[in-house]
């Protein structure tokens, strides 16, 4: 018997992470669901166009509309499943975590602010005694990343830093921002702005965003790029870490100039969130903005790629030691995945299929750097044409 896979959210990640399951997820059905039908019957039609022979085989994918907003319409469509993928906007997660405990069904999702990710982790004791598994922040970053640091920890005998830097980009990129918006571009703002939680000096600490910029070469293919703190990518790792870890922070890449910018239209006043005064009405500066600068920054038909890199220092055979992770993914030409897609709606499809095979055994909210081995990730991820490049070195900068 194969497993039923729930996935919510038809749009750009959801039909990666519905065309993974077909391939990996030894599925016997696979409902895609969102909140209108134009986009769930879109995404059905290229997942039969690319999935054709393989769903001859008696897989049943289904379409289906739901208003998340409405919890018994949710928990009902949630039931006859074994597992759940939010593939939704970050603020909806808590509430299809709640339904999932109440179905008793299996939940992951893609992540985004961390304070959604809160919400979820105060549902412990309920997901406990409804016997499911609950794993938030299953995207790249958070998601990828952190399990490929969970990799380099693992192989160390005592690792003491880890670094990680991630960004997705366009492969030429275009004024005004040298940026192509892959995901809603609101929600990359938002973690632009704020604070992220690191571990520091062995201690967990708020440091603003947008700070520590740092200039790094990732080679002849991309050169020199900027990172920068932005929120959320840690996720629970500070937590989970502390005592053992000195430090673990994160930083988005971006191309050179970028970050200037933003930060000028910043000082400006041009992306606050706080609606002000405007010709007798109140705007958001940000909503306006966005309105205005997504659908120009969106490049449609321009390649993107996902450029990461993971750096886990420490101590192997009594000896200082780094393992490097590097990663770049570009699109897939044959079936028109991009790099964003096959990254993000990947890396969060193998956590569901674990969860419905039973591949992750404790109950609760379970952080993923402790729900999944960082070498069973690796391994997955690897089998889906992700190539990660590992590298042990020397360091004599480990503390």
């Amino acid at each position: 018997m194969g497993h039923s896979y729930l996935i919510l959210g038809a749009g750009k990640q959801g039909v990666a992470a519905a065309y993974d399951a077909v391939l990996f997820g030894n599925a016997s059905k696979i409902t895609l669901a969102d909140a209108s039908a134009p986009p769930v019957k879109a995404a059905l039609r290229r997942l039969k166009k690319l999935l054709n022979p393989v769903l001859k085989r008696g897989i049943l994918l289904a379409g289906r509309t739901v208003d998340c907003g409405d919890k018994k319409a949710l928990t009902g469509l949630l039931k006859g499943h074994q597992a759940v993928l939010s593939a939704l906007p970050y603020y909806l997660n808590p509430q299809v975590a709640r339904s999932a405990i109440a179905a008793k069904v299996h939940y992951c999702d893609l992540g985004g602010y961390f304070d959604s990710t809160l919400k979820i982790l105060e549902m412990d004791d309920a997901a406990r005694k409804a016997g499911v598994t609950l794993v938030p922040d299953c995207g790249v970053s958070p998601g990828m990343c952190n399990s490929l640091a969970a990799a380099g920890i693992a192989r160390l005998e005592r690792a003491t830093d880890v670094h990680m830097y991630c960004g997705g980009l366009p492969i030429e990129p275009k004024p005004p921002l040298g940026y192509k918006a892959v995901f809603n571009l609101e929600g990359v703002l938002g973690n632009y702005f704020g604070s992220a939680y690191v571990l520091k000096d062995g201690k967990v600490q708020l440091v603003p965003s947008f700070s520590g910029l740092e200039k790094i070469y990732f080679g002849e293919q991309l050169g020199m790029l900027e990172a920068v703190v932005t929120g959320g990518a840690t996720s629970t790792c500070p937590w989970t870490y502390r005592g053992n870890i000195l430090n673990y922070d994160y930083k988005t890449l971006r191309y050179p100039g970028h970050y200037e910018k933003i930060q000028a239209m910043k000082d400006l006043g041009l992306l606050e969130t706080e609606s002000v005064d405007f010709d007798g009405k109140k705007i958001s500066p940000r909503k306006f903005f966005v309105h205005l600068a997504e659908p120009k920054l969106k490049f449609e038909g321009d390649r993107d790629l996902l450029v990461m890199r993971v750096v886990v220092q420490g101590f192997k055979d009594g000896r200082p030691s780094k393992l490097t992770y590097d990663l770049l993914e570009y699109e897939d030409p044959e079936t028109g995945f991009t790099a964003m897609q096959r990254t993000t709606g990947f890396s969060a499809a193998v956590i569901l299929e674990m969860l419905a095979q039973g591949r992750i055994p404790l109950k609760g909210v379970v952080p993923v750097e402790k729900a999944v081995p960082g070498a069973a990730f690796l391994e997955e991820i690897r089998k889906r044409g992700i190539l990660v490049n590992e590298t042990a070195s020397a360091d004599r900068l480990a503390a």
